[in-house]
């Protein structure tokens, strides 16, 4: 079972959620949650990691930890925006209260330089009294500028789940006040978690994770400093217990990239070896065509590029070995009514079944504890394919929408790709190196 090579994660142990999640106009810098003392979930603090391309990575160590001293066991997920001295770094803190994640949750500022050598709290925060009601699971700030004003979203439960609307009264961003709710996901019993905002003109994104049914949601809007008039909301990426906690940047160009984090999708355990657990997603650039949000990978996945892997014809329908190819890039086109199975060995496969309105993903590998539910997203008459695989993820853009899955298959591929029925066409497929990813 391969571990990804062109996925960022640290060199062991557990990470999830990126935080912080920013450019300077040279390096991307990327925060995550880690645990350095082992594989599962625990001991959470920031660890740091830069890119210039956000293909390659240099691990750069931890950069926050809990203030032990003064309570704080936990720092959980939250963002950094630039002020005129350097940067702020905003958190979500977790006591040792029993209850402490439910009603003791505070949102504490950290003062940055300009390359994040020096991270400290500065003795601000926000508290759960900006409310003028009571809150529960309340975390995850995030920052984003509308009309020259600073933005703060968060998410969390009153009488039900919620994300809150904050604005920034000072140009230093330490002090901020509650404007409101600015949205209500419809699932009542959900708790929302991880909500980014994204700003296209008068339009913003809004993306938030929603811990039950373990999938990553946006909504579109127009905004007027207050409120969001409701314009269309779909499924950030398709993925169920894959793709989650999401995070943004604004790259090259003021294109908005989407950061998320891909979970090892297994049944009682987070590990797949009990050595590592959990990586990035690759990054996405996010664009709004209308009412719709888009997709797509990084163009610098093509600095990858290792060879073309040949597709022959078999009685008339494309085939591609691969070439024993661990890591691979595919595209192609499949009509409705098409079926594809990808990434085969002896007895297990994924098959993808094109149909008049869905696309439905089928897994079969020989891991029992993986979670291999059906996985279902949007297709049309004639979908346009890409399909990134690297070890144990896949990541695949279907007309510019998104699923991510994991396949935990023991044994070596021997089919890359077969067309098993329909019109599929323009088929292609690339072997792709390993990502540089280099540090502790």
């Amino acid at each position: 079972m391969e571990r990804p090579k062109i996925h960022f994660a640290p060199a062991k142990n557990w990470m999830n959620d990126p935080n912080g999640t920013i450019f300077d106009g040279k390096n991307f810098h990327l925060f995550y949650q880690y645990n350095p003392e082992g594989s599962d979930w625990g001991n959470i603090q920031w660890a740091y990691a830069t890119s210039e391309n956000l293909i390659d990575w240099k691990r750069k160590g931890i950069k926050l930890s809990p203030d032990t001293k003064n309570g704080e066991r936990y720092c959980f997920s939250g963002c950094a925006a630039k002020v005129p001295n350097g940067y702020k770094i905003y958190y979500t803190s977790i006591g040792y209260e029993e209850d402490a994640v439910q009603r003791h949750a505070k949102q504490l500022i950290c003062d940055a330089d300009g390359n994040f050598s020096d991270i400290k709290r500065n003795g601000c925060g926000i508290f759960a009294d900006v409310h003028p009601f009571p809150v529960a699971e309340w975390r995850d700030p995030f920052v984003f500028e509308w009309n020259g004003t600073h933005y703060m979203v968060m998410a969390g439960i009153s009488n039900r789940g919620h994300i809150f609307l904050y604005r920034a009264t000072d140009q230093d961003l330490n002090h901020w006040v509650y404007e409101g709710i600015l949205f209500t996901p419809e699932c009542e019993t959900d708790i929302p978690e991880c909500p980014n905002v994204a700003v296209f003109g008068k339009k913003i994104v809004l993306l938030y994770s929603l811990a039950k049914a373990n999938v990553v949601k946006y909504v579109i809007g127009e905004f007027n400093g207050k409120e969001m008039t409701f314009l269309n909301e779909d499924f950030v990426d398709y993925g169920v217990n894959c793709f989650y906690a999401t995070n943004l940047a604004i790259g090259y160009g003021g294109e908005v990239v989407l950061f998320g984090w891909q979970k090892e999708s297994l049944i009682g355990s987070s590990s797949v070896d009990g050595t590592y657990s959990g990586c990035l997603a690759i990054p996405r650039i996010m664009r709004l065509n209308g009412n719709k949000a888009e997709f797509h990978f990084t163009n610098n996945l093509l600095s990858l590029y290792k060879r073309e892997l040949p597709v022959t014809s078999i009685n008339g329908k494309s085939v591609c070995d691969g070439g024993g190819a661990e890591i691979s890039r595919m595209t192609f086109t499949a009509e409705k009514n098409s079926q594809v199975e990808i990434l085969k060995s002896e007895h297990e496969s994924v098959l993808l079944d094109f149909g008049e309105e869905k696309l439905r993903i089928i897994r079969n590998s020989l891991t029992k504890q993986a979670d291999e539910r059906i996985l279902e997203m949007k297709s049309n008459g004639k979908n346009f394919v890409e399909i990134i695989s690297d070890g144990t993820i896949v990541e695949m853009l279907v007309n510019n929408q998104a699923v991510s899955f994991r396949f935990y298959r023991q044994n070596k591929i021997k089919t890359l790709f077969r067309q098993l029925s329909g019109n599929v066409s323009d088929v292609h497929a690339a072997e792709l190196n390993g990502a540089k990813i280099s540090g502790e």
